[in-house]
């Protein structure tokens, strides 16, 4: 399996996050930074896959201080050497995404084709609706809704925009959204016929394309969290975007790995090995000393998804198939349904081989809560896993 770390990131250590505001106090925000460039250095020279970063807005709570993972990915990208850095994931139906395709393309030149790219639909409403605001959307939770379909709608406009702008020389579109170009739009200079293309002979701009188109060819791969449906698979078979599953569940895990093999297949991608070109996130936290490791865990993710991911409805992850009722958030509930990858490294190896025993997952997301998790717990765990547990699953 390939390793990626997610990190979404917190500012403050749990004490500091729970007297309130962490978020926007700076030395909060430079400790995180600090902390993140020892722990992607370390990755980097320990051969980690990949290093990711969330986008989400207004965090002053300081849970996931990351608004803008391009720019974060590019300040530790210029700090690293072999490692991948990406997103996961740029929320597309609000951003534009022509520009969207452009900020990716500069960063994949200057990393050198190491990067990758992460697209999603977007589900905090605090920022979604504020910020969707000129595109009349909003986040979403897959209910269905009209406000649903109205996302889902121009996610996937926003993503074909961007696939043409990063694969063709000049391109159009006609959409819900956008016409591009817009009808009539003059601009009659010389120039453009001599040295560029998609004027017509009045002087017309027909088509557009961007510049730079990406690094890699025809551009980075592609992933998607955190994705739960049949729809969100079938999708990501037919565009040949890799999906994070967050779901814990062994049946619904195996049933959704097999609707990508049957739509991949469909497409014409070929029959594809169970598991291939799938990811599965864990939160993961390795330690000498499993009480320990669980301790910290407790107070990094066992907190933060009780106080923020669980309440937004993220515990249908650890629903059983033909369970009904709530589920809880806690810490224990986490454990108990093997969201929380955390123990010694053998304890985590008989995870990882229950897990292969069935899906084999290509990718392996691991969630790091760095600020609630201490430095230097993160950075012991960082290397018993590149020492102790990757290399049984290379």
């Amino acid at each position: 399996m390939k390793s990626i770390l997610f990190y979404l990131p917190s500012t403050g250590s749990h004490m500091q996050i729970t007297r309130g505001m962490a978020g926007t106090n700076p030395a909060n925000y430079q400790n995180m930074l600090r902390q993140l460039t020892h722990q992607v250095r370390a990755a980097d020279e320990m051969g980690y896959w990949g290093a990711s970063f969330t986008e989400h807005h207004f965090h002053i709570e300081g849970f996931e201080v990351s608004n803008n993972p391009i720019l974060l990915g590019l300040y530790l990208g210029q700090q690293t050497k072999n490692i991948r850095i990406g997103q996961m994931a740029n929320v597309l139906p609000l951003h534009n995404p022509i520009r969207l395709a452009e900020d990716l393309s500069m960063l994949d030149h200057m990393m050198r084709g190491r990067t990758f790219v992460g697209i999603a639909r977007g589900f905090q409403r605090r920022w979604a609706d504020v910020m969707g605001q000129v595109y009349g959307v909003g986040g979403t939770l897959s209910d269905r809704s009209e406000s649903d379909r109205r996302n889902r709608r121009l996610f996937e406009e926003h993503w074909e925009i961007i696939k043409k702008a990063w694969t063709n020389e000049t391109f159009t579109h006609e959409g819900e959204q956008w016409t591009i170009p817009p009808k009539d739009l003059e601009f009659p200079y010389d120039a453009v016929r001599r040295f560029g293309r998609g004027q017509d002979d009045a002087g017309r701009i027909v088509e557009v394309g961007i510049a730079p188109r990406p690094y890699q060819n025809p551009h980075p791969p592609v992933f998607q969290p955190f994705s739960f449906s049949e729809d969100t698979f079938r999708f990501c078979a037919r565009e040949n975007v890799v999906p994070i599953v967050m779901h814990t569940d062994p049946v619904r895990v195996g049933e959704l790995l097999d609707v990508y093999v049957e739509e991949a297949e469909a497409a014409g991608r070929g029959r594809l090995a169970r598991g291939e070109s799938v990811g599965v996130m864990r939160d993961v936290l390795v330690s000498r000393n499993k009480e320990e490791a669980h301790h910290w865990a407790r107070h990094g993710g066992g907190f933060i998804f009780d106080n923020w991911f669980g309440p937004m409805g993220f515990t249908e992850a650890l629903r059983n198939t033909g369970e009904t009722g709530p589920i809880g958030s806690d810490y224990d509930t986490l454990v108990e349904r093997g969201l929380e990858w955390v123990g010694t490294p053998d304890d985590i190896n008989r995870k990882i081989e229950r897990l292969v025993e069935h899906h084999t997952p290509e990718y392996l997301l691991q969630c790091q809560y760095s600020g609630p998790i201490p430095h230097d717990v993160q950075m012991r765990s960082l290397e018993l896993w590149a020492t102790e547990i990757a290399p049984n699953w290379l």
